[in-house]
């Protein structure tokens, strides 16, 4: 579209040089009757952050708050705006008469008036600040201004981010230019200014803080964190706080943060888990392994998936080998869901300090048998041991639960294909 572009193909001129000093000729025009053949009728209503295109007016019980008029040329709003060029030419009622209507929430009000002030003279104000940029970007994605969402972006990523500006830029749509760019820099931001997001200063303004920027505080903060079972509750104080209803809440815990929090405890902490697939990692210290074995055995407090209990137990077997066992066992079964379950047990070793499977295995939530693993012996205790790093054995236990329901409706499909 003609003059869809500020910069008129041009390189982008720094802002300390006079950003985009481009149609600034047409500036006198804006609002000016003897040089407009319209009036745009702005309605101005309590509707918050939606994005409204015009004509979509509701069913009449959003309460207009103010009305104002502004005198445009539908030529420069037609061709900076493909939004304003359909609403000019493309034979609507408005089309055709010389005042035109658009309705805006409240909220925009301030950046949408910036948008028309750019459309006439290719110019942001220098010291508009972040938050009221990405309002105005929004509002240029909303009417169709390709030449201000360019600008906007250049100068998102050129200024300081701001908590709420770094919010928003997070829920950017990603249709916009640069929004990839805009929310690695809110995450950059959000992860520097909460580091130490478990201390108590912070902690009014998180809870305030959306899914998506807790979400990216937690995924680049977390491996710096000495107590995962303080961010276990920061992670449920957040969420109850947000989501009252309490199967939305269990839905964002269980898909969004608790598997980015799983929880690293020694045998004798305290858990509590009960979703349909749950990561619990434990940590043995090699004296208690040496000062506990071959007479006795360390348990885990119990877990939960699905309404399944479980714990893990430690032990070391003499005969028919010597070995180090580890079982997963079940407690009394009160669960309701009935299915498969998936067991996985880990332990980190040396010198990759990544988590290895030692064994899987699948059977089904009505049989209470005990599952686990052995390790020799002499592999496990001795001082250049792989599995101890730092003196403790870290061990990570994955159990997943899937309904029976879902499990006939997986064998229905796959009969299905193979029938086809």
């Amino acid at each position: 579209m003609a003059g869809g572009d500020a910069s008129s193909g041009a390189a982008p001129v720094p802002e300390t040089a006079g950003e985009a000093e481009v149609d600034a000729g047409f500036e006198f025009a804006f609002d000016n009757e003897a040089f407009s053949d319209r009036v745009l009728r702005i309605e101005v209503v309590g509707a918050g952050r939606k994005r409204r295109r015009e004509g979509e007016d509701g069913e009449g019980n959003t309460p207009v708050l103010r009305v104002k008029t502004v005198h445009i040329s539908s030529v420069i709003l037609a061709a900076k705006s493909s939004f304003f060029f359909k609403l000019f030419s493309n034979g609507m009622k408005e089309s055709g008469q010389r005042q035109s209507t658009v309705r805006i929430a409240d909220s925009e009000e301030n950046a949408f008036m910036e948008l028309l002030r750019f459309m006439y003279n290719g110019r942001l104000t220098p010291t508009t600040e972040s938050t009221l940029l990405v309002d105005i970007l929004m509002a240029a994605d909303k009417f169709d201004v390709v030449s201000c969402i360019k600008l906007c972006g250049q100068r998102l990523i050129g200024l300081p981010m701001t908590l709420e500006s770094a919010v928003r830029c997070l829920d950017l749509p990603c249709s916009i230019s640069m929004a990839a760019d805009l929310s690695e820099a809110a995450k950059k931001f959000l992860a520097k200014r909460y580091k130490k997001f478990l201390s108590t200063k912070f902690q009014d303004e998180l809870m305030r803080i959306p899914l998506a920027g807790i979400v990216a505080i937690l995924s680049r903060n977390l491996p710096g964190v000495a107590s995962e079972k303080s961010v276990y509750d920061f992670v449920l104080r957040w969420a109850d706080l947000q989501y009252p209803n309490s199967e939305q809440r269990r839905e964002i815990l269980s898909s969004s943060l608790l598997p980015m929090v799983p929880l690293r405890c020694s045998m004798t902490n305290v858990i509590l888990i009960d979703q349909p697939s749950c990561i619990i990692n434990f940590s043995l210290k090699r004296e208690h392994c040496s000062g506990s074995f071959p007479s006795g055995s360390m348990r885990s407090p119990p877990f939960y998936c699905a309404g399944h209990g479980f714990f893990l137990s430690a032990h070391r077997r003499m005969e028919p080998s010597n070995s180090f066992v580890l079982i997963i066992q079940k407690l009394e079964d009160k669960g309701l869901v009935r299915g498969t379950v998936d067991y996985d047990i880990e332990v980190k070793t040396t010198p990759s300090l990544e988590f290895t499977t030692l064994w899987r295995r699948t059977t089904t939530t009505g049989c209470t048998q005990g599952f686990g693993c052995s390790v020799p012996w002499s592999e496990v205790i001795p001082d250049d041991s792989p599995f101890f790093i730092d003196d403790k054995l870290h061990i990570r236990v994955h159990v997943k639960i899937t309904p029976a329901a879902v499990v006939m409706h997986a064998l229905a499909t796959s009969m299905m294909c193979f029938i086809h």
